[in-house]
This record gives structure tokens, sequence and C-alpha cells, in this order.
């Protein structure tokens, strides 16, 4: 009888490790489609209200500041991707807290033909996220980026025509939408 008990016990601590992670991994695809679809909201969502991160940036330590140099450069681009991969996730659900390493590729474009040409600036860094569970939720306490490369390039635009938009009436929030319908 002890040994199921202890099995059950175990069991029930990898589920926990295992929501956690899974609520971890939602706050970094909301981060990613926050910037993206550029909802301040969706980004601010990922840090806990007293969040604090460091992108080497002067005076840019607070998810706010981070939004706002954000949007500052993102309203010239036409289409922006943020992609966060390879990412690595431990948990001590008994303490609440959290780690995570997330490799983010980020891809904007800046239209110089309509339809035609493009400037790529590209970032490729990764994301060192210290998290906690509170107030009902995973978000990060403190992020820290560490930038492997960055630049720019200019392509030309073949294909598909763009479809995509960058706020709220992007098709992909009617398909969430459409699940509380």
């Amino acid at each position: 009888m002890e040994l199921r008990e202890e099995s059950g016990m175990a069991d029930e601590r990898a589920i926990e490790e295992l929501l956690a992670r899974e609520a971890i991994r939602r706050q970094l695809s909301n981060y990613g489609r926050g910037m993206d679809r550029m909802d301040k909201d969706l980004v601010r969502g990922v840090w806990h209200a007293d969040g604090t991160l460091d992108y080497a940036l002067p005076g840019i330590t607070t998810p706010e500041a981070l939004i706002d140099h954000a949007w500052a450069f993102h309203h010239k681009c036409s289409v922006l991707l943020h992609r966060l991969i390879q990412i690595t996730i431990d948990v001590d659900v008994a303490t609440g807290r959290a780690v995570s390493e997330a490799y983010c590729i980020a891809s904007l474009f800046r239209e110089l033909e309509p339809d035609a040409k493009y400037r790529e600036h590209f970032f490729n860094a990764r994301y060192l996220d210290k998290w906690s569970y509170r107030d009902g939720r995973w978000a990060v306490d403190h992020r820290q980026a560490i930038a492997d490369l960055g630049g720019s390039r200019d392509i030309e635009a073949r294909f598909l025509p763009r479809q995509g938009r960058l706020d709220t009436s992007d098709p992909s929030y009617a398909l969430f939408a459409s699940l509380d319908a």
C-alpha cells in the first residue's frame, strides 16, 4: 500500500509540473504573438506587475518601457515575426518557481516598395526567464535577453500575398474567439 501511495504522489507531482510547463510555454507563445499582433495587453500579461527585464538597452527595465520602445519601431513595419523555439523549462512546483531559456528569432519587415521589396531587420537572442506562480498564474519575474546576432538586409517579396494583420483584426483572433461562441 505504501508504494502505491508514493507512486500516486509522484504522479500528481509530475502532472503539476507538466501543467506548469505548459502554462509557461503558453506565456512564451503569448509574448511572440503579442509582439507580432502589437497586442500590448498580451505582452504585458507575460510578466507579473512588478516584473523586470534586461535587454541591454539603456532605460528599458520594465515591460511597459519595452513595449513603448518596440512599438516605436514596429509601427514602421508591415510584417512582424517573433519565433520562440528550443524552449527549456525547469519547474519547482513546491516553491512556485521556474526558470526557462527560449531562443528568439525575430524578423521585422519594413516595406520599401509595395508588396515587392522589404528590408528585414533581424534579431537572434535567448531569453533567460525567472518565473513564479502568483495570483493564480505563472508569469515572469525577470527576463535577461542575451543577444547573439542582429542585422538587416533587403529582400524581394515573392510567392503569396500577405494576409496577416498587425492587430486584433488578424484572423487568428477570430479563430480563438470561436471557441467562446
